[in-house]
C-alpha cells in the first residue's frame, strides 16, 4: 500500500522499521522534527526514542516549527531526552521541566530559527524527522498538513528520516506552496503579492541521497482542542459582522468586502459560522495562518474562491 507513495524507485529500499530509524540519532544530536501547532508533526520516532531511554543514555537538541503534539514533547520529556528545546512550545510537561532547569529552552519569533541556521549562528540539524503523505519521483517530499519549519530542516540536514503517513491522504499533494528565500546579504522580495499568490514548488526539494530511512504510519494528527461558539463568542461575531454592513450601508466600504484575516481561538471560529451574512457580498474571504473546520466549510464559494480550492487540492 505504501509503495504508491514512494514514487522514486530506488528510495524504496530505504523503508525500515521505526526501530531501525531511531538508531541514527545518537546522543547529543540536533533533531528538527516536523510539525506546526499538532499537524503534520512525527508520530513514529518519539515513543522509540523514550523506550530507547531506558536503557540507554541519550540526549537531544529538539527544533521544530512551533508547538507540537504530546507524542513528542511530553514523551521525550517524561524519557528525559530533550537536552535544548527551540522555538516554541505548548505543553505543560516540557514547561515545568524548563521551569525547573531541567531543559534549556529558547524563547523566540518561529521565523528566526532557520534564518540562525542558515547563518550557523547555532548547530546545524544532523537528522529531520518529517512526516509526508509521499514522495514524488524526484525524491521530493510532499508535507501533510503543515510546513512551518520542515522544509528548511530537510534541506539543511545531514540525514533525513521521512515517515510516510498513510492516514494522511495523497490528495494533499498540491495543497503546499514551498519557497527557500535565497540567503543574505543577496535576498530579494518574496514575490508574494496576494494571499492566493502561488510562488514556490509542491513538495519539499531535497537531495534523495540525504534519505537515510523511510518509516511507515498510520495515524491521525492529534489537532488542538478550541472551545465551541458559546453565547459571548456568538455576540462578539454579531457585532463585527454588523459593523461590517454598517459600514457598507454608510458607503465607508464597497460591497465587495476586503478580505478578513482570522486568528485563532472560539470568537475567530464563531465569526465564519455566520456565513449567511456575508454571502450577499461578492468575493468575500477570510485568511488565516491556520486552516479549520470553520473555514473549510466554505468551500461553496463564500469564503473561499472554488478555483483556487481546485489548484490547492487536487
Amino acid at each position: 500500500m505504501y509503495r504508491e507513495r514512494i514514487r522514486m524507485p530506488s528510495l524504496l529500499g530505504k523503508v525500515v522499521t521505526p526501530e531501525q530509524a531511531a538508531e541514527l540519532i545518537k546522543d547529543g544530536m540536533t533533531v528538527g522534527m516536523s510539525g506546526f501547532t499538532k499537524s503534520g508533526d512525527a508520530k513514529m520516532l518519539p515513543a522509540i526514542l523514550a523506550e530507547r531511554a531506558v536503557n540507554e543514555k541519550i540526549k537531544i537538541n529538539l527544533l521544530t516549527g512551533a508547538s507540537v503534539s504530546d507524542e513528542i514533547d511530553s514523551t521525550l520529556t517524561k524519557a528525559g531526552i530533550i537536552a535544548r528545546r527551540m522555538p516554541y512550545m505548548g505543553d505543560p510537561t516540557l514547561r515545568k521541566a524548563i521551569n525547573a532547569g531541567e531543559v534549556m529552552y529558547v524563547d523566540q519569533h518561529l521565523s528566526e530559527t532557520v534564518e540562525m541556521l542558515r547563518s550557523h549562528q547555532i548547530a546545524g540539524i544532523d537528522v529531520a524527522v518529517i512526516e509526508v503523505s509521499a514522495i514524488n519521483e524526484q525524491g521530493g517530499l510532499i508535507p501533510t498538513t503543515s510546513v512551518g519549519n520542515s522544509a528548511s530542516f530537510a534541506i539543511l540536514a545531514d540525514k533525513i528520516i521521512v515517515e510516510v503517513n498513510l492516514a494522511q491522504p495523497m490528495a494533499l499533494e498540491g495543497l503546499h506552496d514551498i519557497y527557500i528565500p535565497s540567503r543574505r546579504p543577496y535576498r530579494e522580495p518574496v514575490p508574494v503579492v496576494a494571499p492566493d499568490s502561488r510562488v514556490g514548488t509542491t513538495f519539499i526539494p531535497v537531495d534523495p541521497s540525504k534519505i537515510a530511512a523511510i518509516v511507515i504510519s498510520n495515524k491521525r494528527d492529534n489537532p488542538v482542542k478550541l472551545d465551541p461558539a458559546d453565547a459571548d463568542t456568538n455576540a462578539i461575531a454579531g457585532h463585527l459582522t454588523e459593523f461590517l454592513k454598517h459600514e457598507v450601508k454608510l458607503g465607508r466600504l464597497s460591497n465587495r468586502l476586503a478580505p478578513l484575516q482570522s486568528g485563532v481561538g472560539a470568537v475567530a471560529n464563531a465569526v465564519p459560522r455566520l456565513d449567511h451574512v456575508f454571502r450577499s457580498y461578492p468575493g468575500f474571504g477570510v485568511r488565516s495562518a491556520r486552516g479549520r473546520q470553520t473555514d473549510i466549510c466554505f468551500g461553496d464559494g463564500v469564503l473561499a474562491d472554488p478555483a483556487l480550492l481546485g489548484q490547492a487540492v487536487r
